[in-house]
This record gives structure tokens, C-alpha cells and sequence, in this order.
């Protein structure tokens, strides 16, 4: 299994890089398609603190806390 397997919509994900020195808050995967790639699939994420969404690479997320 891939570690961008257990991404899901409802699950808790931070990046696994720094960004600006720093590790990137926690955010929430609210909806999943494919990428450009076969098997990399996209994540969209909240990021409350912030108040903005994006889209990331699944595999560039960590999961904090999965879906239920």
C-alpha cells in the first residue's frame, strides 16, 4: 500500500515537508481526484487556521488523524 493510500476526504493531514522553516499546519482533505499522474492522486485541503483551501499532492501529506 502507498502511503498516499490512506488519504481520504475527512482525514486530518499536515505536509511531511517545512514550509518557510517551519512544519505547515493541520489541515482537512475535503475532496480527492486524480492527478496528472497514474497513481498520484490530488488532495484539496482546508486549512482552517488560515482560512484557504488548495490542492496538494496526496503523497506530500502526512495523516494525522484518518477519516471515519
Amino acid at each position: 500500500m502507498r502511503a498516499h493510500d490512506s488519504v481520504k476526504v475527512g482525514s486530518i493531514v499536515k505536509s511531511k515537508y517545512a514550509i518557510s522553516g517551519h512544519r505547515a499546519r493541520r489541515g482537512i482533505v475535503i475532496q480527492m481526484r486524480e492527478g496528472a499522474f497514474e497513481n498520484q492522486p490530488l488532495a484539496q485541503v482546508v486549512w482552517p487556521h488560515g482560512g484557504v483551501t488548495g490542492w496538494v499532492e496526496a503523497k506530500d501529506m502526512e495523516v494525522v488523524s484518518e477519516a471515519i
